[in-house]
């Protein structure tokens, strides 16, 4: 069996080396884009154009590996977001020659005399986008965009305004590598790249105009102190509690949807949406009084994929994604109505976790789960604090909190009313 070469192309034909030259020349089936075999006019053996349908292109790599030498020709470097992954997963690495290149994102910040150790990545050529939540890009510094014919300059920088996210400057980089036709244009506001065009293939590049300021005025972590939360009269879950209920949630995807019910100051929900950046936060509180809290929670923490609903829950939760975990971490005379629409609306294998100081609530939380058959478990939690005394400390008691947590069933139906 001959093993197959997949050679990346990097900016253009001139990042070729002569060996990978002489790869190609000698293959008997040349695969790769229409742009890319139109570099090899010369090419004496088969072409096989790469299109939508990769599966084809995989069947007949496998068929003919065995008595053909097949060079595949790839955009950059095959193993950043190219082709090489996907065939790395089809044919076994002994009869697999991956020959790497330039990146087309490290091409990108040479032409700008900018390190990109340090860079987020994000690419718009597949379906691995769907969903991307620009929230998520609030604590970085320097980012770059792989874009694709819809998800332009334009498209992104759209969402930047939609999400308000300040501070970048912008550069546009058209048909790089393209000794005619590169272009490279800075933006001081991306606002001035929403309503132009640009010529493909481009890239995006965003890069904060004061990196060393921090974005929010102190480290981010699970549990933060009560007091980076604005929240009044003590309505916040106190910073050693909220850890453990976040534990308890298991936000083991960073796409998650999570209702956070009865949200208060919002202190639950914004250090989940910091374990979810790409899902969907709901802060539902009905007390609008409640809101300004919240609301301003947000934006020191920058966490703009947790979204305030001002609802008496249950009533209006149609209009809520459905949620892959629920917070209830207040409900008073309706828990049981709560419990129960969250039961209903929750996905298989989600998780609901309930906070109460209140005896009676704790029981009822408990039973309500047993019967819709999410099998409960429940801890106490009593925290003390340590207090400065004159002569030495003592340790301050809170409230103990009961938590009550359980995950719909996958695998049988649920009698839910």
């Amino acid at each position: 069996m001959n093993s197959v070469h997949i050679i990346g192309i990097g900016q253009g034909k001139m990042d070729l080396t002569s060996h990978h030259l002489e790869l190609i020349q000698d293959s008997d089936i040349l695969v790769g884009g229409k742009r890319h075999l139109a570099m090899f006019p010369d090419h004496c053996g088969e072409t096989f154009p790469v299109g939508s349908d990769i599966p084809a292109v995989i069947n007949m790599i496998k068929a003919e590996m065995d008595t053909k030498k097949i060079v595949v020709l790839a955009s950059g470097d095959p193993l950043f977001y190219g082709i090489g992954a996907t065939l790395g997963k089809e044919i076994p690495a002994g009869h697999l020659t991956i020959h790497p290149n330039v990146t087309s994102v490290g091409a990108a910040f040479a032409a700008i005399c900018q390190p990109w150790h340090d860079a987020k990545v994000i690419s718009f050529h597949s379906s691995s986008d769907h969903g991307f939540m620009f929230s998520s890009l609030a604590l970085e510094n320097k980012i770059a965009f792989l874009t694709g014919p819809k998800k332009d300059p334009a498209y992104i920088a759209n969402k930047l305004i939609e999400n308000e996210l300040d501070g970048f400057r912008v550069c546009v980089l058209e048909n790089l590598g393209d000794s005619d036709l590169e272009k490279i244009t800075w933006f001081t506001d991306y606002r001035q790249v929403k309503d132009q065009t640009f010529a493909h293939p481009n890239l995006v590049i965003l890069i904060r105009f004061h990196p060393e300021k921090k974005i929010v005025s102190h480290e981010t972590y699970t549990g933060m102190p009560d007091a980076f939360f604005r929240h009044t009269k003590g309505l916040i879950t106190k910073s050693e509690v909220r850890s453990i209920s976040l534990s308890k949630l298991r936000l083991t995807r960073k796409d998650h949807v999570l209702w956070d019910i009865g949200s208060g100051s919002g202190s639950v929900g914004i250090e989940a949406a910091m374990q979810a950046p790409w899902g969907q936060v709901y802060a539902v509180e009905k007390n609008r009084d409640r809101l300004p809290d919240i609301i301003h929670n947000i934006k020191i923490f920058h966490q703009s994929n947790v979204k305030v609903v001002n609802l008496n829950f249950p009533s209006g939760h149609e209009g809520l994604k459905t949620p892959d975990r629920v917070f209830i971490g207040g409900g008073g005379r309706d828990l049981n109505r709560i419990i129960e629409c969250c039961c209903k609306r929750i996905k298989k294998g989600g998780t609901i976790v309930i906070n109460t100081v209140v005896m009676e609530s704790m029981e009822a939380a408990v039973k309500t789960l047993k019967d819709k058959g999410f099998s409960p478990q429940m801890i106490q939690v009593q925290i003390s604090r340590s207090k400065p005394m004159p002569y030495g400390t003592r340790l301050n008691a809170l409230n103990p909190v009961w938590i009550i947590s359980g995950s719909k069933p996958k695998s049988h139906k649920v009698n839910i009313q």
